[in-house]
């Protein structure tokens, strides 16, 4: 189970990258609710079980904001809220 998290994950961060790019997603703020919107978004098609706890998933996620923010090359001139 903890591999397929893992998996999930970053296929998850995949998906972030993809829309925060889209939707030119450029502070941590902006970041967060995003990883917010994809969860649930995922939840609300049945992808994650409404009974699955998602804290781990989102504070991951959340963790993953220099990641983020390098491979969109924001730089270190980006607020860090």
């Amino acid at each position: 189970m903890t591999e397929m998290l893992s998996y999930n994950i970053e296929t998850l961060f995949e998906e972030v990258v993809s829309r925060g790019r889209e939707q030119g997603v450029t502070t941590q703020v902006a970041y967060d609710d995003l990883v917010e919107e994809v969860i649930e978004e995922h939840r609300s098609i049945g992808e994650i079980h409404d009974d699955e706890p998602t804290e781990d998933m989102e504070e991951q996620l959340r963790g993953m904001w220099s990641r983020y923010s390098e491979m969109l090359d924001l730089g270190s001139d980006q607020p860090q809220l």
